[in-house]
């Protein structure tokens, strides 16, 4: 297998670490060892590469698996391309190399390419520690969008395979490839594994990145659309309690402007009821939020959503109408367990949410309508929720709701007055 991969699973990585040197590694990564022998015996220094990538991997890199698995697969994948294309050791890579690179991740050879993703890179061998290499792994994944994927799935039912030679890399994944090879490279250097970092030089002349960038206004859903989306989730909770958790989650991520991380069970915080109170003055009800940064912020809510969400969620679980002051309810909690849900439960539940939509419009012969949310993803709706907001509270405001360190960002995006001023006087201006 020329393009074996070389590292474990993320969980992994540091046990794969501390046997590498030793004769354990040729037991429980049998074809790996002999991959690594073999680049070996042609003069590359095979093991000594790992060892820096997987050092890099276990004690620079930081907890997120998201930013892990960028990094993993961004440096593993650089590493092979020096082993395979190359026939180099890492402590002989130059500007060429990096620009070669660059050149072959844009247009990679297609037998390189995964139809599907391909998560695991290793298999364990049944009632042993042997770690079986996956031999359908790859280092390239074509990836359909989410909106083709619901395209596909819910509104044309068009099942056509996804060719290999529509694979391309985008701006954000090229700079994203950048970025982690910058790091990973500047890491070496200050090992001084190698004398100077060649990336940034290669970016400023690279000859498929798009300088400069355009107001993007924020994804957000129309107004009937979204009066859609309260009716179906009420509709479904009123037809299955199982949805009553969908319909509030949605809900309290469009109204209260918040991430869904916001909601979920983190290693520093368990949201929990006891987080909604009233506030001091009075007036209303606040919910206490640990947002980006682990920035601590109160977000007004509204009596609306004290009537109609909140209070008809908690006689669902079975509690009082209103929250009980240091109540450690969790707010999202498992419907098996009772322990507070994750972020990627979370996520399912909103996609699950969307996919009611999306089939109630398609069955309305409304298509267009669907398509145009069926690459939404949660973010959409704290991002309609302040969009509608703007015509009821000042922007300062939003941007204390938002969490967002100064209102010029709010403006930024929402407002965009210089773009909005441009698009408006180019209106105007004579043939």
């Amino acid at each position: 297998m020329k393009y074996h991969p070389i590292t474990d699973s993320i969980k992994l990585i540091p046990g794969q670490l501390a046997m590498l040197n030793t004769a354990e590694f040729a037991q429980v990564y049998p074809s790996l060892h002999l991959y690594l022998e073999q680049l070996e015996d042609s003069g590359i220094n095979a093991k000594q590469d790992l060892q820096m990538l997987l050092q890099f991997l276990t004690n620079v890199i930081g907890s997120s698996i998201g930013t892990q698995n960028r990094f993993r697969n961004e440096a593993e994948r650089f590493m092979l391309f020096c082993w395979n294309e190359k026939q180099i050791s890492l402590k002989d890579v130059g500007v060429d190399e990096i620009r070669e690179y660059i050149d072959w991740i844009w247009s990679p050879p297609k037998r390189l390419i995964a139809d599907t993703t391909i998560a695991s890179r290793f298999k364990a061998k049944a009632k042993t520690d042997v770690r079986l290499v996956n031999n359908n792994w790859r280092p390239f994944v074509l990836r359909q969008s989410k909106a083709d994927r619901k395209n596909q799935a819910l509104i044309t039912a068009n099942k056509n395979e996804k060719p290999k030679n529509i694979y391309q890399l985008n701006q954000t994944s090229l700079q994203n490839s950048y970025a982690s090879l910058n790091v990973f490279i500047k890491e070496l250097t200050e090992q001084e594994y190698l004398t100077r970092n060649p990336v940034l030089l290669v970016k400023k002349s690279c000859k498929y990145l798009v300088k400069g960038s355009v107001y993007k206004a924020p994804h957000t859903i129309d107004d009937d659309i979204w009066q859609l989306f309260i009716d179906t989730l009420t509709t479904a909770a009123d037809e299955n309690p199982n949805y009553e958790r969908h319909r509030f989650l949605v809900l309290s991520l469009k109204v209260l402007f918040l991430r869904i991380s916001e909601l979920a069970k983190r290693d520093f915080r368990t949201p929990v009821f006891g987080h909604f109170s009233q506030d001091l003055s009075g007036e209303g009800w606040v919910l206490n939020v640990i947002g980006k940064g682990k920035k601590e912020r109160l977000v007004t809510v509204p009596d609306g959503f004290i009537d109609n969400v909140l209070t008809r969620y908690r006689q669902f679980l079975g509690l009082t109408p209103l929250p009980q002051i240091d109540e450690n309810m969790p707010i999202m909690p498992s419907k098996k367990t009772g322990e507070a849900l994750h972020q990627d439960s979370l996520n399912n539940m909103v996609e699950e949410a969307f996919d009611l939509v999306i089939k109630q419009l398609v069955k309305q012969g409304k298509t267009q309508q669907a398509q145009s949310i069926s690459g939404a993803s949660s973010h959409w709706l704290r991002h309609t929720g302040a969009t509608q907001a703007l015509g009821e509270i000042t922007e300062t405001m939003l941007a204390e709701e938002l969490g967002h360190a100064s209102v010029k960002t709010t403006v930024e995006i929402y407002v965009a007055p210089a773009h909005r001023d441009r698009i408006k006087a180019g209106t105007t201006r004579k043939l």
